[in-house]
């Protein structure tokens, strides 16, 4: 059954109608292309018989950063069809905000290629743990301007959005970490970036119950 739109303010696209459900494929759209584009970063090993094994295994920093990336656009990606999922509609601001965002996605896998050459270089590692601080900022903005716009299908409570931007910042703020400790040992830097999945599971479990995160 097709959710019928209803009408919206002047220049906001209300859940259900066209301009809505465009934003929102093109969105998916995006991250599917962007996970899609990591696997065409991976060069074949130029080898055969007996050498093909030792050419495979010479790949790992390339295998390694596709499956770091992967599981970053993912995350994502969920963070952001969770988002999408609590509007109610969409108006200007978000719409930039959005695009920029899928800019960012979009380039991920450029540094996953500097990493996949060597995850031990500084150029490598910092550019990329930058961007994907980028748009863990910019999913923050996104976040806070639905709030400002009263964009949701159902306001969520105060506190449980405090516990949300909690939540969000904290990814934000390991990735910043991450880019830090990547200045002084870039591999640490990568291994950091991969806390961040437990911090937020951690902010999410001190939450009370009635203010767990909702996105």
């Amino acid at each position: 059954m097709v959710e019928e739109a209803t009408p919206g303010r002047r220049g906001h696209y209300p859940r259900g109608g066209v301009e809505f459900s465009r934003v929102a494929n093109l969105s998916d759209a995006l991250f599917a292309i962007a996970m899609t584009v990591l696997v065409l970063r991976i060069e074949s090993p130029v080898a055969g018989g007996d050498a093909l094994a030792a050419a495979v295994v010479a790949q790992w920093p390339q295998l390694l950063a596709f499956a770091i990336s992967f599981a970053v656009i993912a995350h994502f990606w969920w963070v952001h069809h969770s988002f999408v999922a609590m509007l109610g509609e969409l108006e200007p601001g978000l719409v930039a905000l959005t695009l920029v965002l899928l800019g960012a996605v979009a380039l991920v896998p450029w540094p996953t290629s500097l990493i996949g050459i060597d995850p031990t270089a500084r150029a490598a590692v910092v550019p990329y743990l930058a961007l994907v601080a980028i748009i863990a900022v910019l999913h923050m903005l996104l976040l806070l301007r639905a709030w400002r716009v009263d964009a949701w299908s159902e306001r969520p409570p105060p506190g449980a959005f405090r516990w949300s931007v909690l939540s969000w910042g904290s990814s934000a703020l390991v990735t910043f970490v991450a880019i830090a400790v990547a200045l002084w040992m870039p591999v640490a830097g990568i291994a950091t970036l991969l806390l961040t999945w437990p911090v937020e599971s951690l902010v999410g479990h001190l939450a009370p119950e009635t203010c767990r995160p909702w996105v």
